[in-house]
C-alpha cells in the first residue's frame, strides 16, 4: 500500500525551516515538515495540519509544486507519494515537538549530508518556485538514489 503524504517547505527570507525526524523511515534526517494524509483530508489540509503539529506555525498561501514518488528496496516497493508545497507566509514562532527538533537553515548552507539523497535534486526547484513531478528509486538499503526522473508540470 502506497503512503499518501505531504511535504511543506517553509521559507522565511533567505532561510528554510527543517525538522530532524525522531521516528519513521526518516529518523535522524533533516526534512521539511509533513506527513500522512488522514481519511477525508485534502493534501493542502494535511500540509497545514502537519506544519502546525510539527512546528507550531500556521501557514497560509501554500504553493503546490507537484508530487514526489519514492520507490524503495531497490525498485521493489512504491513506498510514498508526497504532494510538495511551500509557504512563505507562516505565523508564529517555530518550536520543536515530539516529531523532532526544528531549525532555520540559511539557503546556502543546508545540511545536505544529513538529508535524504534525493533532496539535492528537487529542493532547489522548490526554492526557485518551480512546479514539477519527480520519481526517485533507492537501492536495496534505501540509502542511495539509483534512478530518478523530474518532469516540469503546468500550473494547477
Amino acid at each position: 500500500m502506497v503512503i499518501e503524504a505531504t511535504i511543506c517547505h517553509i521559507i522565511r527570507g533567505r532561510k528554510l525551516l527543517l525538522k530532524k525526524a525522531t521516528r519513521g523511515i526518516s529518523v535522524g534526517k533533516w526534512n521539511a515538515p509533513g506527513g500522512k494524509l488522514e481519511p477525508g483530508e485534502t493534501p493542502e489540509q494535511c500540509a497545514r495540519r502537519e506544519v502546525l503539529e510539527e512546528t507550531g506555525l500556521r501557514v497560509s498561501k501554500l504553493f503546490h509544486h507537484g508530487s514526489l514518488t519514492f520507490v524503495m528496496d531497490g525498485g521493489k516497493t512504491v513506498h510514498t507519494r508526497a504532494q510538495v508545497f511551500s509557504a512563505q507566509d507562516a505565523k508564529g514562532r517555530a518550536t520543536s515537538s515530539v516529531e523532532g527538533e526544528v531549525r532555520w537553515y540559511p539557503l546556502y548552507k543546508l545540511p545536505e549530508g544529513q538529508m535524504w539523497e534525493d533532496d539535492k535534486f528537487w529542493v532547489p526547484l522548490v526554492l526557485r518556485g518551480i512546479r514539477f513531478d519527480a520519481t526517485f528509486t533507492y537501492d536495496e538499503a534505501n540509502r542511495h538514489v539509483i534512478w530518478f526522473s523530474i518532469v516540469s508540470r503546468p500550473a494547477d
